[in-house]
């Protein structure tokens, strides 16, 4: 007995051991720990495993294949003189765990060792930088990999080339995938899935057809992922179904994660039809990920009602939604100004304890800024523990959307007081609420400040919040000189900006130029023969009225009809100009005229500048006494508690006389009277209006 253990404490001759390591890599093949750990106590009592690092090592290798990592050190730490092979099974099995940085630090402890790294400890540690997006170890091991002659090996530049993209260094990942000799899926998968999260859509989509022409595509489905990304980034409705096409060939179309992927595709190029008909490939594979990129889908499209009818599915599945979800939800609450839906929806991310997700939070505190309950925004936001940029930019757009300028400016200096840098998103918060407040000193100061002081460069929409504002404040020659000194062309919006302040301010000749360019740049805007009729009626020039007239009925050319709407009761209800339609509207002009005859008691004069000069006085007056926004209020008086806000939203901008109007009946009837207009907010209380007449 003692013969034959003296015998089994000497390494096992070479038949043995392979014998031996074929039973250790099926056991980790299997990842069954369970008879990994029989077969480790065996050989360990038969003093095999000390007796020889060739079996040690396959034994490191089992533990890693079955995730049992601590093992697999003690394995390792006790070897008296780790080779080269230890060490990159080691590496090897770290970074298959996951456990990145260990692995990225046993690599450097190999090299102080003194031992030469493998290509497949190269590798490896390359894979490691490449999940922890660590571009500068990753771009010491690119130059170990330079310095042996590595960097043109498959596995090791692949990695090299997925640490870059992953880094969103992509001009460094380029260099390294085209210097490959040759190009495996991992490799092309590196660069699409670089390309799409770094902005590269285009790039992502030609990387894709080039990968195809080499015959490469359809044997890991998350390439398909990848490039379905990018499409939906694009918007490329075409390039999708092409795409799924070559899904439904490789037969990945029942695979999880690409169905979410093509789901999201479909929703992103609002081709809502057939994502609602991929999710419905597995009906009972339901799961958050597709559902919530439906509903962010319906949401982009301006049916609410469907994602909330998916949003209910899902409830009903036993799904749970997640701060996707309910941000896309709630944005949808806050598009369409529903309070009560959304304050429901702030109740279940309060219940499921969302509320902390920033963006959750965010998307709340522009919902009820956007119903235009702006204290209820900043006590959001007070509420907050953390906040991020995303808060910030939430806060100060609120404060512009409402035209309180001074303190989206104080808001953004206690931004960048705290640390948080602001980005263009914040600018065009900030300048829109200089212009809506008449801050012209202070936009133009800031506006200075985003290169000079933060780095960013203006964007287009950066130049029109300077239009808008000097054309607000009724400073015209500098807006059309500042139009002619911008490095970049002006956009619709810019030009709509200045057409606007020419018609309040009765400007013909720079208000014909700017819709000139309008029309240029948007044959098919119609709001431009409106503004300019509205130009030529407030100078009394009819006869160029009934010109712009006769050429809108000759072209077809029909004025955008103006809306309103209000919720009461769970219910919305729409109004257009002297509407007839609703079931009540006996009561709602009765209504109408008694609040009339008592404004005017107050002192209303109808402004009727804008109207047709050949109209009777009572024919003026009775348009504008009909106005959509007036009935809306009108039944919103009859139906709501006196207790409660009238908010009603609009889709064209406020009349200037019904502007007037409304401060009067906020006064005669004692009531808060909130109207979002296309533009911003106006809050009419005790015979005042928010914007102090400045919009």
């Amino acid at each position: 007995m003692g013969k034959s253990r003296g015998q089994l404490s000497r390494p096992p001759d070479t038949n043995t051991s392979l014998r031996l390591a074929a039973q250790l890599q099926s056991c980790g093949r299997a990842g069954d720990l369970r008879l990994a750990r029989r077969l480790h106590a065996r050989f360990a009592l038969s003093g095999v495993a000390a007796a020889s690092a060739f079996l040690t090592n396959h034994l490191i290798t089992m533990y890693s294949h079955c995730a049992d990592v601590r093992s697999a050190l003690r394995l390792f730490h006790a070897m008296p003189r780790p080779n080269l092979v230890s060490w990159t099974t080691l590496i090897s099995g770290l970074a298959q765990n996951s456990m990145h940085s260990d692995a990225l630090n046993a690599f450097a402890s190999m090299r102080r060792a003194g031992l030469v790294p493998t290509q497949f400890a190269l590798s490896s540690a390359a894979r490691a930088a490449a999940a922890l997006a660590a571009p500068r170890p990753g771009a010491q091991l690119h130059c170990v990999g330079v310095r042996l002659g590595f960097d043109g090996e498959l596995f090791v530049a692949s990695n090299l080339a997925d640490m870059y993209c992953k880094s969103g260094h992509l001009a460094e990942a380029c260099k390294v995938f085209d210097q490959m000799p040759q190009k495996d899926t991992v490799a092309w998968t590196a660069m699409i899935d670089g390309y799409a999260k770094n902005g590269g859509l285009q790039k992502a989509a030609v990387a894709f057809r080039d990968m195809k022409r080499e015959g490469l595509v359809g044997t890991d489905q998350h390439v398909y992922c990848s490039v379905l990304s990018a499409s939906g980034g694009l918007k490329d409705g075409w390039l999708g179904q092409t795409i799924h096409s070559a899904v439904m060939k490789a037969g990945f179309e029942l695979e999880v994660a690409v169905r979410n992927a093509l789901t999201d595709m479909y929703a992103k190029a609002a081709d809502m039809e057939n994502a609602a008909r991929v999710v419905k490939i597995d009906p009972g594979g339901w799961n958050v990920v597709s559902a919530t990129s439906l509903i962010d889908g319906y949401v982009e499209t301006d049916s609410v009602e469907e994602a909330l009818r998916i949003f209910l599915e899902l409830q009903r599945r036993g799904v749970e939604p997640n701060e996707f979800t309910f941000s896309s939800m709630i944005k949808g609450c806050a598009t369409h100004a529903l309070l009560e839906q959304g304050a429901q929806f702030h109740a279940h991310v309060i219940k499921t304890n969302i509320i902390s997700d920033s963006f959750v939070s965010s998307t709340l505190m522009d919902m009820y800024g956007k119903c235009g309950l702006i204290c209820s925004s900043v006590q959001l936001f007070n509420e907050v523990e953390h906040h991020t940029d995303i808060a910030w930019n939430a806060v100060i757009n609120v404060f512009a959307q409402h035209g309180h300028g001074r303190e989206a400016i104080q808001a953004f200096d206690r931004m960048t007081s705290s640390g948080i840098r602001p980005n263009h998103i914040t600018f065009v918060s900030l300048l829109t609420a200089c212009s809506h407040a008449g801050l012209v000193d202070e936009g133009l100061k800031y506006f200075n400040s985003m290169k000079n002081a933060h780095g960013i460069e203006a964007k287009e929409e950066h130049y029109s919040c300077i239009i808008d504002m000097y054309g607000r404040a009724g400073r015209l020659a500098e807006a059309e000189k500042f139009i002619h000194e911008m490095p970049i062309k002006p956009s619709v919006y810019g030009w709509c900006s200045l057409l606007g302040a020419c018609r309040m301010r009765g400007n013909k000749e720079l208000g014909e130029f700017a819709a000139q360019k309008i029309v240029e740049l948007e044959p098919d805007n119609t709001g431009v023969h409106v503004s300019l009729s509205g130009i030529y009626a407030s100078l009394g020039q009819w006869e160029d009225v009934k010109a712009i007239r006769k050429l809108m009925r000759d072209s077809r050319i029909k004025k955008l009809p103006g809306f309103s709407w209000v919720d009461a009761n769970n219910k919305t209800h729409v109004f257009s100009s002297e509407d007839w339609s609703h079931p009540q509207q006996e009561k709602i002009y009765k209504k109408l005229e008694e609040v009339y005859e008592r404004i005017k008691e107050e002192g209303y004069v109808p402004d009727t500048r804008s109207l047709p000069c050949n109209l009777e006085d009572t024919a003026k007056e009775r348009i504008l006494r009909y106005h959509s926004e007036r009935i809306a209020v009108a039944f919103a008086l009859i139906s709501m508690p006196a207790t409660k806000p009238i908010i009603v939203k609009k889709n064209l901008r406020i009349c200037v006389d019904c502007h007037s109007a409304l401060k009067f009946i906020s006064k005669v009837e004692s009531r808060d009277i909130i109207v979002r207009d296309n533009s911003r907010f106006h809050h009419f209380g005790k015979g005042r209006c928010s914007c102090e007449d400045y919009w």
